[in-house]
């Protein structure tokens, strides 16, 4: 790798929708948790989150899908990590109603070409790759399997690019984000389509390249002088403690 490359001195070798999304909507929590390394730990919806993939890319059953993320929850409990047991119940419980709509739902659109496929997009100015994983591609399309308890009105930005990523990636002109959506009276999947899947990829270039700008003339030491936390919902309790340490806040 180039030494002019300034991801090198953060150990940055890739970028990710994830990096990207979190520089443009708070660049300090985007400090402590990709150029400071800190990791937050999981919780029951982000571990429900993965059964349920897992489940409908394997075509698992509701049982076993229950076993799994029984089997998480041991895993991360002895590695230290504090769960809410009242959260952790109903996520556990709600797996079978993400199940009971999401199953027929992929199965009625047949086989998919792959599933969890690595992916990884270059771009001609910028010294690393951006890299994710595609959850479902098909023929013609790749779709996203995400799970909600609100409703969604319109396709978020930031899952936009996110999912814009992977289709040019494997240059498919449909991107889609299926939200199984589940309350305690409902279940259904609503399906959403990328506006405009060469805008969005714009957007990551241009967002790509403005963290690349900073990082070059920065190091950590200044970019803590420059950006001050303002915790919000994305916070977790372990990123506001290990901030207030990176900061010197009392």
């Amino acid at each position: 790798m180039s030494s002019n490359n300034p991801f090198d001195q953060f150990d940055i070798e890739h970028l990710s929708a994830s990096s990207i999304n979190l520089y443009m909507q708070d660049i300090p929590l985007f400090i402590v948790r990709y150029l400071a390394k800190h990791k937050s730990p999981t919780n029951s919806a982000m571990l429900r989150g993965t059964v349920i993939d897992h489940a409908i890319g394997e075509k698992h059953s509701v049982k076993e899908a229950q076993k799994e993320f029984m089997s998480l929850m041991n895993y991360h409990k002895k590695e230290g990590v504090t769960f809410d047991e009242v959260k952790a119940e109903t996520e556990y419980k709600n797996i079978e109603k993400y199940l009971e709509v999401g199953l027929p739902f992929y199965e009625e659109l047949g086989e998919p070409v792959s599933y969890q496929k690595k992916v990884e997009l270059e771009f001609d100015d910028l010294p690393i790759p951006v890299i994710g994983y595609v959850d479902l591609e098909y023929e013609n399309c790749i779709r996203d399997i995400k799970t909600t308890a609100r409703k969604p009105s319109e396709l978020l930005p930031q899952v936009q690019r996110q999912i814009a990523i992977y289709a040019t990636a494997l240059e498919k002109d449909r991107a889609y984000a299926d939200y199984l959506y589940v309350t305690k009276t409902k279940a259904e999947v609503i399906t959403l389509e990328v506006d405009d899947i060469d805008m969005r990829l714009n957007e990551v270039y241009r967002v790509a390249s403005a963290m690349m700008n900073l990082l070059q003339n920065n190091d950590i030491y200044s970019l803590v002088d420059q950006f001050y936390p303002n915790p919000d919902w994305m916070w977790s309790l372990s990123d506001i403690e290990f901030a207030k340490d990176l900061w010197r806040i009392k």
